[in-house]
C-alpha cells in the first residue's frame, strides 16, 4: 500500500514493502515508458518533529522503453536510494505569484490531509531517472538512415554519403562543399 496515513505512523516507524503496480505508482496509460512486473518499494516511514516525515528506502524496477537509435523495446533497469522528506502544507501559502523557494524547498515535498501518497514520488522518481537518450547498448549501430534496416540485426548497402549536407548542396545549386 503507498498511501500513508501520516496519524496512523507508530513511533518506531513504519516499514514499507511493496511490489509495484502501474496504477499506484499512476503511470498507467505513460507514452515514454511503461513498468514491467517485478518492481518494489522497500522504505522506512518516520514521523518527526512538527508532523515533518522522512521516507529512507529503495526503489528497484524494470521499465520497458523503446532504443533511441533503434526503436526496438528493452528493459532498463533502475535501482536508486530514496532519502525524502515531507511537511504538511500550509494553508493560504500555494500562491505561487512571486514565489523564491529556499533550500529546504529544494528538497522538501508536501502532504495535505495527513497523507502521504508515496506512488506520486516514485513516478516523479522514475522520469528523473530515465535517461533522455535511451540506448539498449552503447554499441548499438542504430537504423541506416536510407533505407531503415536495423543494422544491429543486419548489414545493408546502402551508400551514405561522408558530408552530412552534401544532399542539400544540390538544392541550393553549389555542389559538394569543399
Amino acid at each position: 500500500m503507498l498511501l500513508i496515513d501520516v496519524t496512523q505512523i507508530p513511533p518506531e516507524g513504519l516499514e514499507v514493502d511493496s511490489a509495484l503496480t502501474a496504477g499506484e505508482i499512476h503511470v498507467e496509460g505513460e507514452d515514454s515508458f511503461r513498468l514491467e512486473e517485478g518492481g518494489r518499494l522497500v522504505c522506512r516511514v518516520e514521523k518527526g518533529d512538527s508532523d515533518s516525515v522522512h521516507v529512507r528506502g529503495r526503489l528497484d524496477c524494470r521499465l520497458g522503453v523503446e532504443c533511441s537509435r533503434c526503436l526496438e523495446p528493452f528493459a532498463y533497469p533502475l535501482a536508486q536510494e530514496l532519502d525524502l522528506f515531507y511537511l504538511p502544507r500550509v494553508p493560504g501559502l500555494d500562491s505561487e505569484e512571486d514565489a523564491e523557494l529556499s533550500d529546504r524547498e529544494l528538497v522538501v515535498a508536501y502532504y495535505e490531509a495527513a497523507r502521504i501518497d508515496l506512488g506520486d514520488m516514485l513516478r516523479e522518481q522514475l522520469l528523473l531517472a530515465l535517461p533522455m537518450k535511451r540506448l539498449c547498448s552503447e554499441s548499438c549501430a542504430g537504423l541506416c538512415p536510407v533505407c531503415g534496416t536495423n543494422r544491429n540485426l543486419a548489414a545493408c548497402t546502402c551508400v551514405i554519403a561522408s558530408e552530412p549536407f552534401s544532399p542539400f548542396a544540390n538544392l541550393i545549386g553549389k555542389g559538394p562543399v569543399s
